[in-house]
């Protein structure tokens, strides 16, 4: 019976003391908000540049940490901060690398360097216009923000520097895989068959990108992302047909093919001279695929396409 007691009473007193109060755990700031630039503890923040687009923009998100909705408007103000790459390229890359660079100022604008995020609101973005079309492919570009003042509440001690790092892109960039053969003109059995990582890198406008052939025995501390006499362009027609042109020193004699969108591959052939000798190079470069199950279908195609590229390339 006094066990019983004793659980009635400490029941009773805890329904009295909950009853003095009205607030829930989420009513009470449970841990102190501070105003931050998402993505900032990365230190890079990747940002991809349509080159095909007169103007491209990209977002900084601001944001204020805390587990409630915002009971006021936060008005947050960002400072350009270009020695933070400096200080980066210090620390983080190789003397002998590519350094990255600041974006020139007259291939981006902000529209204002304050952004509020409002009562009731999670965040806000912070907008940058950039003119991809002037930027080039074999410079690494980025931009430096950090929080100047706020209007409620304290920026985030830590991390408050976000590096944007600039990265030109088109529907036809990323990573592919190049399916092919090389073979001597003169000498048919004078022939190598590869399958090799593929770059294509965005350039020019929103349909041409640049592939290195074969191996293309780049080196630390070049100044740009390929060898001279092994880099072409790829340019995408209307119809979908391909259009190829030397980059630099690659003696590229001629080339076609087509893409596919639907399967985002190419089939390509071009011929060129390298050591006095012509020879021919033909295949598939598909994008690299997410999982096993997409692996097997862009295989699977082509198989399928395998006769088409001998008999009509």
């Amino acid at each position: 019976m006094k066990k019983l007691l004793s659980f009635s009473f400490a029941a009773l007193l805890g329904l009295i003391i909950s009853s003095c109060t009205n607030e829930a755990p989420m009513d009470t700031d449970l841990y102190p908000q501070t105003v931050y630039i998402v993505g900032a503890h990365s230190r890079i923040i990747n940002a991809d540049l349509n080159i095909g687009n007169e103007v491209d923009t990209v977002n900084l998100s601001l944001t204020v940490s805390g587990n409630r909705m915002l009971d006021r408007d936060v008005t947050i103000s960002l400072a350009e901060c270009p020695e933070a790459i400096d200080n980066y390229n210090q620390r983080e890359v190789s003397a002998q690398a590519r350094q990255y660079r600041h974006l020139e100022k007259e291939l981006y604008t902000i529209p204002s360097n304050e952004v509020t995020v409002k009562a009731g609101q999670i965040y806000n973005t912070f907008p940058i216009y950039i003119k991809p079309a002037k930027l080039q492919c074999d410079s690494l570009y980025m931009l430096a923000f950090k929080i100047s003042s706020t209007s409620a509440y304290e920026a985030t001690k830590t991390d408050t520097v976000a590096l944007v790092n600039l990265h030109l892109s088109n529907k036809y960039s990323g990573q592919y895989y190049m399916n092919g053969v090389i073979k001597n003109v003169d000498n048919p059995n004078d022939s190598i068959v590869y399958v090799m990582p593929r770059r294509l890198t965005a350039t020019d406008d929103g349909q041409t990108v640049r592939m290195f052939h074969y191996n293309n025995e780049w080196q630390e501390g070049a100044n740009n992302d390929y060898r001279p006499t092994h880099t072409f362009k790829i340019t995408v027609n209307p119809d979908n047909t391909l259009s190829l042109a030397t980059w630099d020193k690659f003696e590229l004699i001629s080339g076609g093919g087509k893409y596919y969108p639907e399967q985002k591959a190419y089939i390509i052939w071009y011929e060129y001279r390298e050591n006095n000798h012509t020879w021919r190079t033909k295949g598939i470069i598909y994008k690299e695929r997410k999982n096993n199950t997409e692996q097997h279908a862009i295989n699977d195609w082509m198989e399928e396409m395998s006769n088409k590229i001998n008999e009509d390339y």
